[in-house]
């Protein structure tokens, strides 16, 4: 019998399947990694992903020879603040200044600039702006993001957020996404009256915004955002209506957020730089992926490091993203995975499967992205190098030959 394909990848030296994921604890023993691979892909699917050694015969329109390279999931960007309007990169310059941030809001920056400058915008404009944004998230091997509201507050705004994101989607076709309604802050037209804000953002914007297809609400619970208590209020309502949950947690503090894992289904809880270590065996019996952002981190000057050791040794779920925004304009998740090498100690093999299936599965979405299993395509990317434990090594680089989109078609690098 012939397999019949529009598209064979053969001389793979590794091709890092992550059958098994996502993944509590990760190994060369458990990746379902195949030496001296083939695979194969017709109308954009997997065809056949495995050993050249016991391969069918496969007749394909187009052979590509890999002469020795790694093959693996695409990326999932599982937190992202793509869509906004305005510049702030003159704040950068006042924080190497030593401005804090409450000067920096009193010079007419932070995230109510922001604010100001999406609402001033149309949702094509919005769209526009991120579009470049999401091609280079594109080019460096990410095939799924996840993209946040927040930047609107108010419902005439964050609706035309989502209506953004709709036609980012027309645009880019070749890329996922996943809507997110997210409570980020109050506004300040609100002042004081936040008890009046909760109620128009429980009955009022989460309805809506699941009418707009919205899937998730997310919450940033932290000091100088949402309490606990408000955040639970939140999460009730979202969870009433039939909404996926997620969280940002234990970013600027400990105010105790992360319980509400205990509590909730929660999908992610990300940040996590001051997460409480007594928390964290509770936290690996849920499903609750924590999703790291050392690019945060970094962009707000952070010496603070979430317990990388402790989520590790107890088995929780860890993923990685890029929390693009525009305080952190870093749409590189590639660089986001050398990164969390180098600043949590991850191994390569760590890093790739946070990036990938365990991302996608804080998404919902395991069953379709980042692992390679014949009758999906979950994107894939094909590195310069010979073996996965090179990721991170030659940092900086370039280090991708060619990323294959989800809808088969092959970008090569050079």
């Amino acid at each position: 019998m012939v397999l019949e394909a529009d598209t064979l990848l053969e001389g793979i030296s590794e091709l890092v399947t992550f059958r098994d994921g996502p993944y509590r604890r990760v190994s060369m023993e458990n990746a379902g990694i195949i030496r001296d691979a083939v695979v194969a892909l017709k109308g954009g699917r997997i065809v056949y992903a495995g050993p050249r050694t016991t391969a069918p015969q496969i007749r394909a329109d187009v052979r590509e020879d890999l002469k020795g390279r790694v093959v693996t999931p695409a990326f999932v960007d599982s937190h992202t603040h793509l869509v906004f309007a305005g510049d702030r990169s003159w704040e950068l310059w006042m924080k190497l200044e030593g401005k804090s941030y409450l000067e920096i809001l009193e010079a007419g920056g932070g995230i109510y600039y922001t604010v100001k400058m999406t609402r001033k915008a149309s949702a094509s404009e919005l769209a526009d702006q991120a579009y470049p944004r999401l091609v280079v998230m594109a080019w460096e091997g990410t095939v799924h993001v996840e993209s946040k509201t927040g930047y609107g507050l108010t419902g005439e705004h964050e609706l035309k957020m989502l209506e953004a994101m709709d036609l980012l989607q027309v645009m880019a076709p070749y890329m996922g996404i996943t809507k997110t309604l997210l409570a980020h802050v109050v506004p300040e037209e609100y002042g004081d009256r936040r008890e009046e804000y909760i109620e128009h953002f429980t009955k009022q914007l989460i309805p809506a915004a699941k009418e707009k297809g919205a899937e998730f609400v997310d919450v940033f619970c932290d000091r100088g955002a949402f309490t606990v208590e408000e955040t639970r209020r939140i999460l009730s309502a979202a969870a009433a209506y039939g909404m996926k949950l997620r969280l940002h947690s234990d970013e600027l503090a400990d105010i105790g957020c992360s319980r509400l894992a205990l509590e909730y289904t929660l999908y992610s809880m990300d940040h996590l730089e001051h997460l409480p270590p007594t928390i964290i065996p509770a936290l690996a019996n849920t499903r609750t992926v924590a999703t790291l952002l050392p690019t945060s981190m970094l962009s707000v000057f952070s010496e603070k490091k979430p317990p990388v050791e402790e989520l590790k040794k107890h088995g929780v779920y860890i993923g990685l993203a890029t929390d693009l925004n525009p305080n952190n304009m870093t749409p590189s998740m590639r660089h986001v995975v050398e990164l969390a090498v180098y600043l949590y100690k991850l191994t390569p093999l760590e890093a790739l499967a946070a990036a990938t299936v365990n991302a996608a599965y804080s998404l919902g979405l395991e069953g379709v992205l980042g692992r390679i299993v014949e009758g999906t395509n979950p994107g894939l990317i094909i590195w310069d190098f010979d073996s996965v434990k090179k990721i991170g090594y030659e940092w900086g680089y370039d280090t991708i030959l060619a990323v294959v989109r989800r809808d088969g078609a092959i970008v090569y690098h050079y």
